[in-house]
């Protein structure tokens, strides 16, 4: 197939404990008001900070000692939730902003990041991983800083979205099989199911919770070694993309009867200035797709939310190739958050 140039959201991130692709949304329908004013919220990092944008207008977590970067973020009342990792020097530690006051989640002696953020009532949860021995990433839910792992630690696991809906609490992620292929799966109250069968290598980055019905973003490789960008929804597979090109979802929003989701599909032939297979940021609505931009350049989106007939997209694109550049969009009109002088990505979005 020739060069192909992937770009997501955590596939800038240079995090510390591993490539996980994550997804960093899940966020409910906040309710708002029909003809009312919105605050849009973006989460991601501009160089080593760690950033929250609001209205576009960014707001510093971390000063830019160390490494630090925002996946997700979430609204509740006045209250904004974001969550990520800063560096302490020698390893991740995971922690939560509330309205810009940090909270560490670990100790800071081995590495741990989180992924996802959802906040019900007075119960903040986050979910991620973190190292607790030999190198092995365990799938991890926080509950208002108390630490459960979902995975046993003897293979790498990851927790990418958790999402709340009364007392059931659902986690998305992945796990690496017996035969080295990841398994997606969800957890529900932390009891585990298998969205693939542990052979084809499948990923879970976004779930959400509407009525009855569970829905999940992910993607499933084929036998060619592409990636077919998947929605399963009460466990059952649906491929949003042939399998011709590598895809991804990274995000799933549920609208009344619409399922959006937002990922990336690679070009179909060699594009740009250096020729290869550029992925571009894409959003499907019921499974059918509309690319955010050309491919001129590799772009993707990491994550979604909509509110009535108004669909917002935060994601990156590899601006000059070295210096990325964190965006937004709005009904597919684009809003760069970043000024494209350093390495930059944009991850979770909420809006209120």
């Amino acid at each position: 197939m020739g060069k192909f140039k992937l770009l997501s959201a955590i596939a800038v991130f240079t995090t510390i404990l591993s490539c996980t692709k994550s997804n960093h949304s899940g966020n409910p329908d906040n309710g708002g008001t029909a003809g009312g004013a919105r605050t849009v919220y973006v989460a991601g990092f501009d160089g080593n900070v760690a950033e929250v944008w609001e209205n576009g207008k960014p707001t510093k977590l971390t000063d830019g000692t160390h490494q630090a970067q925002a996946s997700s973020v979430f609204v509740n009342g006045t209250d904004v939730y974001v969550a990520g990792f800063e560096n302490n020097g020698t390893v991740a530690v995971a922690k939560i902003w509330k309205n810009g006051t940090p909270t560490a989640l670990t100790d800071g002696t081995k590495s741990a990041s989180l992924s996802s953020v959802f906040v019900s009532g007075t119960d903040v949860y986050a979910v991620g991983q973190q190292m607790l021995s030999n190198s092995v990433n365990t799938a991890t839910i926080w509950k208002n800083g108390v630490a459960t792992a979902l995975t046993d630690g003897t293979k790498d696991a990851f927790a990418n979205s958790v999402f709340v809906l009364g007392k059931d609490v659902y986690v998305a992620g992945y796990e690496a099989s017996v035969n080295y292929a990841y398994t997606a799966k969800i957890w529900k109250n932390g009891v585990a199911t298998n969205l693939s069968n542990g052979i084809d290598d499948a990923m879970a980055h976004s779930i959400f919770v509407s009525d009855t019905n569970i829905y999940v973003a992910g993607e499933i490789s084929n036998s060619t070694g592409s990636y077919i960008a998947t929605v399963w929804k009460n466990g059952r597979p649906s491929a949003l993309t042939d399998g011709t090109r590598t895809a991804q979802a990274f995000s799933i929003f549920v609208s009344g009867s619409d399922v959006y989701v937002a990922g990336n599909e690679e070009s179909p032939t060699p594009t740009g200035p250096s020729n290869v297979y550029n992925s571009v940021a894409a959003v499907w609505k019921n499974g059918a797709e509309t690319l955010l931009e050309d491919y001129t350049k590799a772009t993707s989106a990491a994550g979604i939310f909509v509110d009535g007939s108004t669909v917002y997209v935060s994601g990156d694109d590899e601006g000059d190739g070295t210096h990325f550049i964190a965006k937004s969009w709005t009904n597919g009109v684009v809003t760069s958050l970043t000024g494209g002088t350093q390495l930059a990505a944009a991850g979770g979005i909420f809006v209120k």
